[in-house]
């Protein structure tokens, strides 16, 4: 649980209640708020007095359409959210070795960075991004569809959009079947929320909403050869030029759609005409425009042609060089604003306006922890500051603070605490105490509290239904006298210091766990019945720790000892742990976890640290756990040279099969010896990253004409690429097997690959995940050997997930199959036959 906030007279005279405040705007509490510019000022000015919206709904994080949500938030100054039915941890990750829950909190985080540059609104469903998809029906019926519809259905009744937008069709034009089935949910959607026995335990919390249409956002439109039968398309140019943003809508958006940075998706500003087309879908045709008869302005509430007019007054008076002397007509509106009744409109635009009066008055305002973490039953030191930098008259009545917080004001002033008047560029510090609660939740995602179930996550709390991210650990509010008027702002505490690189950075204040348990290695191989060691690292982010250690081991597998007492003398000394485990009889995979006990507290989460500089830093925080299997796995030949691509953890998968792994730099690739290698594995999207690998190519191959082996792991389609990564021609192509337990065929069983040095059959294709494999070769020459034909339901075979070539005296392989997927993950057959393209076949 939070802390409830309460109000702190400056003086200690009292405490008072705040609730309903409105949160300080920002993207993921990433530094603290700053003052609009005077450009952006009167872009919000001229939206303060547009009451229309807009829901974008698609399937993944880098689905949506970043022009169009740029065009609607800054050029139509419309409300605008997108809707994203999963958080992207199928995906890949083109800037590190993250995959799965983490990749899905790191891509959530660059929705909200990409929303923070375009204006727009960011909610997702429970959906979990399971891996590519082909079919609609597979998605639906691995979300599970009323499940995820009522999400949609919950979260277009919240916002209530005039007009629902699509970026994907209901068929096989959307190609993946996540994104048809966002289309097909959408539309059904569409339909429920305005029908009160749909979901009606939603309605006690909201109420039905009807969008006038719901439209898609089409792409690959000729318009001129279009059959005139169909509906009306809505033409909008992305590409005019907007001269508060000094830039036209499209190039704009490169920025945002830049912040895709885990899946590659940097952005070119595109300049000129960028037509996009709308088709309706269902609900009222427009006739030229996509709010075609949608009242946008006041005049759709009762009594708000008043409140028009006291904005178009403040937008008159607007002067760039002196925002402040429009406060007056805002404090007209403001007040005209609350005697509109209980419209959900009104409480957006008070929230908006709130923000340009605070923009208008040059306030900052900021709460810094004296350290990131915060421990649950501890407390942490918050520095307060708040700054008024115009003459605008600001009064300070009041901190909201949690309960049992202490305040000690160290403003160098003698001025009375109680009410005080900001002089101008005069800061107002004070420093208080902050008690965290035993019960508080840790900073781990909201959506990875409880365990999941194949298709979507477990999210009990009805506040954090259609949420982006957690709320933050700790607020502070400021109670403030604008000009006669009480305001409340809700900031929240973020830590900060100085890279001697990067300059100031912030990062948001995070409860974790007085001690956390990280395993050296995701997975550990037992190639035998041999006992083996397994490392354990305890670390404190506090004071000294003193507890006893756990391994919890499936059934015939013993750790010895049994338990550790270890003492973690502080920050920056973690204890390492070794216990020496001794596996069961039988083969497979199994889950290895671990906890400590401390005075009575059971304890079991990893700590890891996620930082990357277009994100804020956050804290992963996810069960002690590792795989434990047991295969019987032979290997000949120890010695492999790696060559990292976008990220992978396959070395340390090849180290646990017991190999001596060289890590291999462009330079080794271009001049250092290499004969001296059992094999070269190459990997993920290397040749997609690392340019100066095409131009060691030739080495490489000559490595396997002299005897070395050379193992490829995929690559993206690159045209560039075509008919040269490989001795002999082959081309990458799209073709994928989503369904990780499809039958996979032995085309030649006779082929050394499944024979040297472990035999490899049936078995060991059993408990993939996810996938079989992405980006296999097709075409290829016949030079290739093709041990293995596999395919998804319904689909013609695919022979290039593993293409085998003996080249003089060596061989090459190249392997679109998902080794960096099954390896971490401790897939037994994995490992057996990774084992054997190490080992070429030959022996």
């Amino acid at each position: 649980m939070r802390s409830r906030p309460r109000r702190i007279a400056l003086a200690g005279l009292g405490v008072i209640l705040l609730a309903g405040l409105h949160p300080v705007s920002g993207t993921a509490a990433e530094r603290p708020q700053d003052a609009m510019n005077s450009a952006d000022l009167e872009l919000a000015l001229k939206k303060l007095r547009v009451l229309g919206s807009v829901l974008y709904v698609a399937a993944h994080p880098d689905d949506e359409n970043t022009a169009f949500i740029t065009y609607l938030s800054k050029g139509r100054k419309a409300r605008v959210g997108y809707l994203a039915m999963t958080r992207g941890s199928g995906g890949q990750n083109l800037i590190g070795t993250e995959v799965g829950e983490a990749l899905g909190a790191i891509r959530t985080q660059e929705l909200l960075a990409a929303r923070s540059l375009d204006g727009a609104e960011q909610y997702f469903t429970r959906a979990i991004d399971f891996g590519y998809s082909k079919t609609a029906e597979e998605t639906m019926a691995i979300w599970g569809r009323d499940e995820i519809l009522s999400d949609i259905v919950w979260v277009i009744r919240s916002f209530r959009p005039d007009v629902i937008v699509t970026r994907f069709p209901p068929d096989g034009r959307g190609g993946h079947g996540h994104h048809q089935a966002s289309a097909i949910l959408a539309k059904e959607a569409f339909e429920a929320a305005a029908d009160p026995t749909r979901f009606p335990d939603q309605l006690r919390r909201v109420k039905p909403w009807r969008a006038k249409r719901i439209l898609w956002n089409a792409f690959r439109i000729d318009p001129a050869s279009r059959d005139p039968k169909l509906p009306k398309l809505i033409t909008v140019d992305l590409g005019a030029y907007d001269p508060l943003l000094g830039k036209s809508y499209a190039e704009r958006s490169a920025a945002s759609r830049s912040m895709h940075k885990t899946q590659g998706f940097g952005a070119a500003e595109r300049r000129g005409p960028v037509p996009n087309f709308l088709e309706p879908v269902g609900g009222e045709p427009p006739v030229e425009d996509l709010f075609d008869g949608v009242t946008t302005g006041w005049s759709r509430l009762p009594g708000g042609g008043k409140v028009d007019a006291a904005l178009a007054e403040a937008e008159r008076a607007f002067r760039p060089s002196a925002p402040g002397t429009i406060v007056p007509h805002l404090l007209r509106a403001r007040k005209l604003m609350s005697r509109l009744g209980d419209d959900p409109w009104v409480a957006v635009k008070v929230r908006e306006l709130d923000e340009v009066i605070r923009s208008c008055a040059g306030l900052w305002m900021e709460a810094i922890a004296d350290q990131p973490y915060a421990l649950p039953g501890g407390s942490v030191g918050v520095e307060l500051s708040a700054l008024r930098r115009t003459t605008v008259p600001v009064v300070l009545v009041g901190i909201g603070l949690p309960d049992g917080a202490t305040l000690r004001d160290t403003s160098d002033s003698t001025a009375a605490v109680t009410d005080r008047s900001l002089d101008v560029n005069v800061p107002f510090t004070a420093v208080a105490t902050v008690p965290i609660a035993a019960s508080a939740e840790i900073s781990h995602p909201f959506w990875l509290r409880e365990e999941p179930t194949q298709g979507a996550y477990r999210v009990t709390d009805p506040s954090l239904r259609g949420a982006a991210e957690n709320p933050p650990a700790v607020s502070v509010r400021f109670d403030l006298v604008i000009e006669g008027s009480r305001f409340s702002y809700d900031v929240p505490v973020l830590y900060r210091w100085t890279d001697r690189v990067a300059g100031e950075r912030y990062r948001p204040l995070e409860i974790v766990p007085p001690v956390s348990l990280r395993f050296e290695r995701r997975a550990y191989l037992f190639a035998d019945k041999r006992p083996r060691d397994v490392r354990l690292v305890v670390e404190t982010p506090g004071p000294a720790v003193t507890g006893a250690v756990r391994l919890d081991l499936p059934a015939g597998w013993s750790a010895s000892p049994a338990e550790s007492v270890v003492t973690v003398s502080g920050i920056d000394a973690p204890a390492v742990l070794r216990f020496r485990v001794t596996p069961g009889t039988a083969v497979g995979s199994e889950t290895l976890a671990a906890s400590i006990d401390v005075g009575g507290t059971r304890h079991a989460r990893a700590r890891s640290v996620i930082d990357y500089p277009h994100i804020p830093v956050m804290s992963f925080l996810p069960p002690a756990r590792a795989h434990l299997v047991r295969a019987d796995v032979k290997t000949a030949g120890s010695n492999i040279g790696y060559v990292m691509g976008s990220g992978d953890e396959i070395p340390q998968a090849l180290e646990q099969m017991g190999c001596r792994v060289t890590s291999l730099t462009d330079d080794d690739l271009e001049a250092a010896p290499l004969n001296g290698f059992d094999a070269i594995v190459v990997g993920i999207r290397a040749y997609n990253t690392r340019p100066r690998l095409r131009s060691a190519q030739s080495r490489l191959l000559a490595y396997v004409s002299n005897g070395g082996t050379l193992v490829v792991q995929y690559n993206t389609v690159d045209a560039t690429l075509d008919d040269k990564l490989g001795p002999y021609p082959f081309r990458l192509s799209r073709r994928r097997v989503t369904v990780e337990g499809a039958p996979v065929r032995l085309s030649m069983p006779d082929h050394p690959i499944l024979h040297h040095p472990n035999q490899i059959g049936p078995s060991d294709f059993e408990g993939w995940v996810q996938e079989r494999g992405l980006y296999f070769a097709d075409p290829f020459d016949a030079s290739y050997q093709r041990p293995f034909s596999m395919n998804d339901p319904g689909e013609e075979p695919s022979e290039g997930s593993l293409l085998y070539a003996p080249y003089g005296k060596g061989v090459y392989i190249y392997t679109g199959l998902s080794w960096f997927r099954q390896l971490p993950a401790g897939v037994p057959g994995a490992f057996r036959l990774f084992a054997n393209l190490l080992a070429g076949g030959k022996g």
